[in-house]
């Protein structure tokens, strides 16, 4: 996949032209150069990075609290170090830290008038170049760990002089805001072991035996500074909460409509068997109940109907009775059905029984009262009425037949 990377400045799109370089998967440059919109390379993604003053990274201390409370805690930690109202700036996290006392963080912050975003995005948008990222030089020129690195190009400075911290210097001004730099460091005890300088391609190199003097520091040359090299993953991208690039996530859903389309039309099937399932299964139970209605109106002429299966139930048990058999509401019928259902608990989780008003009671104790909800469910599937009680320790198991009232 080809990314598109422009250096974008203040002056953008008054003046429209910009540098560009196009990156290959592999993340090297395929090609490179300085031109209006027109001319820039086809790219299956665009990327941009704000050089020169653009962006202000700045480092406050934030006490800890939830996710929802950082912008109010953001705005208040800078109300004092900007010059603009807070609520004017768009703010990034770019990374956090925690102090010496370990109560607070240091939070990087990365501020950008939220106008001028806003209206390079829609610039972008028209052009159909929509960004996918938005990142800062100030945070992607290189650092040092343990020196100043000056990174000079034809259209910014920017002076990195730690990992999390970096500034844009104007280039008139360079020499004396160094040296008053360097004589604060010194003052504070971290003055830099150097300062490396890197130029970009075609830039003049300052006077490195001029800053060296200015400064009291050593300066040396380094590599040339290409600004696209830092444009890697680890960059804060500034297109966060209002400004999350939404053409990403479109792009991520096309890339899942055909999955989703296929998972739909699964689901679609999967829902019209269960509701034909549903249909027919209702059709049978209402021609199951047709019949045991026929059947009971046959056999018992002069009846009224009311529930035809359990009033053919009642009946059996009275003509059961009537002959001297057990019917399946008595103490003994209840009983094998309690004894199948607790199976080998049976025989030593039952402590005492009572049965009364065609309710039996069981006393249940050991195993038997350790599993006694799934012996309720067991013999509720099987059409009885059962269900718990505690006395005190104690567990009773309540059982009966479901009767026509």
């Amino acid at each position: 996949m080809t990314r598109l990377l422009l250096a974008i400045d203040e002056q953008w799109p008054s003046r429209p032209d910009c540098p560009w370089v196009l990156l290959g998967p592999d993340g090297q440059p395929l090609s490179e150069g300085h031109s209006e919109p027109r001319h820039w390379p086809a790219a299956a993604e665009c990327e941009v990075v704000l050089t020169g003053p653009q962006c202000l990274w700045l480092e406050v201390p934030l006490p800890r609290g939830a996710r929802r409370d950082l912008p109010r805690l953001l705005a208040y930690a800078l109300e004092d170090r900007l010059l603009k109202d807070p609520d004017t700036q768009h703010l990034t996290v770019s990374h956090r830290r925690p102090t010496d006392d370990g109560e607070r963080d240091l939070a990087g912050v990365l501020v950008i008038a939220r106008d001028r975003l806003r209206n390079l995005v829609a610039q972008l948008a028209a052009i159909g170049r929509p960004p996918r990222r938005v990142l800062a030089e100030v945070q992607t020129a290189p650092a040092s760990a343990n020196g100043w690195l000056l990174s000079l190009s034809a259209g910014s400075t920017i002076l990195r002089s730690g990992p999390n911290s970096g500034t844009a210097i104007d280039n008139d001004i360079l020499v004396p805001l160094l040296a008053q730099q360097a004589a604060t460091s010194r003052a504070a005890n971290t003055a830099p072991a150097h300062i490396e300088v890197r130029c970009a391609p075609g830039t003049p190199t300052p006077d490195l035996a001029n800053l060296q003097t200015e400064t009291g520091t050593p300066v040396q040359a380094g590599s040339p500074y290409l600004w696209w090299q830092g444009a890697d993953r680890k960059a804060a991208n500034l297109l966060q909460g209002e400004f999350t690039d939404r053409q990403q996530g479109g792009s991520w859903l096309g890339h899942l409509r055909p999955a989703l389309a296929l998972g739909g039309g699964a689901l679609a099937v999967w829902l019209l068997v269960n509701v034909g399932e549903v249909v027919w299964l209702k059709q049978r139970l209402g021609s199951v109940g047709e019949r045991i209605e026929r059947v009971y109106r046959s056999s018992f002429p002069n009846a009224p109907v009311v529930a035809p299966a359990a009033q053919m139930r009642q009946q059996l048990n009275l003509e059961r009775a009537r002959y001297g058999l057990l019917r399946d509401d008595d103490a003994l019928a209840l009983m094998a059905q309690a004894a199948e259902a607790l199976g080998t608990d049976a025989a030593s989780g039952i402590a005492a029984l009572r049965f009364e008003d065609g309710r039996l009671d069981l006393t249940l104790s050991g195993p038997a009262a350790a599993r006694a909800e799934a012996v309720v469910g067991l013999l509720a599937s099987r059409g009885l009425l059962a269900n718990l009680r505690q006395d005190g320790t104690t567990t009773h198991l309540l059982l009966r037949q479901e009767n026509l009232q």
